[in-house]
C-alpha cells in the first residue's frame, strides 16, 4: 500500500478529526454503546408473536407504490388477481431484501472484518461492524419469517424463483472488468456502503403505511431502525478506511460510486414481469413496455442522502458523477441515533 496523501490527512486533522482518535469515532462509539438498547435482535427476538390482527381482506403491500398500479390493463384485472400481485410484491420484496443482505451487505462487512483495508483492525470499527453483521443475520431471519407466514396465510404453495438480484448482477459485471483483487475489494465495499445507506427508503414507506398488514409494518419498522443506524456506521467506517487508502484505491472508490448508485436506483422489470405473470394478469408485456417508456419508470424509490453525506464529508463533491435527488420528506435521517 502506498502512504496516505499528506494533504488529505492534514485537511482532516485541521477539522479536528485527529488520527489517534479516529475519524468519526465519537459517532461510532455512540452507536456501539447504544446497540443493546436499539437493535431489533436484542429487543424483538420473535416478531411473529404479534400477528393477532391479521385480516385476509387487508392487502400485503401498498398499492400506491406499485409502479403499474394505474395502468388500465392492471386496473381491469379481477380484484383477486390484483390482490395476488400485491401479495407477490410483498413476498418478492422480502426475497430481495434477503438477497441484498446475503450477496451485498454481508460480504462487504465480512471483508472489513477480515482486514481487507488498512485501518479495519481498529477495535471500534470491528465492534461496530460485527454488531451490524449480527443485525443483518437477524434481518434475514425476520424477512424469512415474513415470507413463510404470508405464504401460509395466503395458501401459496408454489412460487416462481426470483430473477437474480439486479444490483448483484451489476456488481458482478463491474467485478468482471477488474483484474486486481484490491479493485474488486473496493467495489464490494462501495456496493455494501450504498446498500446500507439507501435501503431505508422503501423500508420507510412500508413501515409508515397503515393500509397493509400490521405484521408487515412491524417487520419493516424494526429493520428500518437498525438500518438508520447502519447508515451512520457505514458513513463513518468508509471515512476511516478512505483516509488510509492509496490514490488508486480512492480513484476506484470514486469511479464505483455512481455505478453502484445507478444499480440501486434501477427497477428490475424482470421481477415485475414475474409477479404479473404469476398472478395471471393479461397484457404483461404492454404494461411493462408502457412503464419502460414512462419517465422514471425504470427507477426505484430510493433515498441517496446518506451516500451524498458521505461524498460531501470525504471532500468528493463534484467528483462523483451522479445526480443526487432531493431527500424525500419522509426519509429517515442519518446520524441521529445515540
Amino acid at each position: 500500500m502506498r502512504d496516505r496523501e499528506p494533504s488529505l490527512v492534514t485537511t482532516w486533522a485541521a477539522r479536528g478529526w485527529g488520527e489517534a482518535e479516529g475519524i468519526g469515532s465519537a459517532t461510532l462509539r455512540r452507536l456501539v454503546q447504544s446497540w443493546p438498547r436499539r437493535a431489533a435482535v436484542t429487543n424483538k427476538a420473535e416478531p411473529l408473536e404479534e400477528t393477532a390482527n391479521y385480516d385476509a381482506l387487508v392487502p400485503d403491500y401498498p398499492l400506491e407504490i406499485v409502479p403499474f398500479a394505474e395502468h388500465p390493463l392492471f386496473r381491469a384485472a379481477a380484484p383477486e388477481r390484483r390482490q395476488r400481485v400485491l401479495t407477490g410484491m410483498w413476498i418478492g420484496y422480502n426475497e430481495r431484501v434477503i438477497a441484498t443482505e446475503q450477496l451485498i451487505a454481508e460480504p462487504a462487512f465480512d471483508m472489513v472484518m477480515h482486514g481487507a483495508f488498512p485501518g479495519s483492525d481498529d477495535p471500534l470499527i470491528r465492534r461496530s461492524v460485527q454488531q451490524a453483521v449480527v443485525d443483518e443475520s437477524f434481518h434475514t431471519y425476520m424477512h424469512m419469517l415474513a415470507i413463510d407466514r404470508t405464504r401460509e396465510l395466503r395458501r401459496i404453495h408454489e412460487r416462481p424463483a426470483q430473477p437474480e438480484l439486479i444490483t448483484y448482477r451489476r456488481l458482478r459485471q463491474v467485478l468482471a472488468g477488474m483484474p486486481e483483487r484490491w479493485e474488486r475489494d473496493v467495489a464490494v465495499l462501495v456496493w455494501g456502503a450504498v446498500a446500507e445507506t439507501c435501503i431505508n427508503a422503501l423500508l420507510a414507506l412500508l413501515a409508515r403505511d397503515v393500509t397493509i398488514q400490521p405484521l408487515h409494518s412491524l417487520i419493516t419498522t424494526l429493520h428500518l431502525r437498525d438500518e438508520a443506524a447502519h447508515g451512520s456506521i457505514v458513513v463513518e467506517v468508509v471515512k476511516e478506511l478512505y483516509v488510509r487508502m492509496n490514490p488508486e484505491q480512492r480513484r476506484t472508490l470514486v469511479r464505483c460510486l455512481p455505478l453502484a448508485l445507478a444499480a440501486f436506483a434501477e427497477q428490475d422489470l424482470a421481477a415485475l414481469r414475474m409477479e404479473l405473470d404469476a398472478a395471471g394478469i393479461r397484457g404483461t408485456e404492454e404494461i411493462l413496455g408502457d412503464l419502460r417508456a414512462t419517465t422514471g419508470g425504470n427507477r426505484l424509490v430510493r433515498d441517496f442522502s446518506g451516500v451524498h453525506k458521505m461524498v460531501e464529508q470525504l471532500g468528493l463533491t463534484g467528483e462523483v458523477d451522479f445526480d443526487f435527488p432531493e431527500r424525500p420528506d419522509w426519509s429517515p435521517h442519518l446520524g441521529t441515533h445515540h
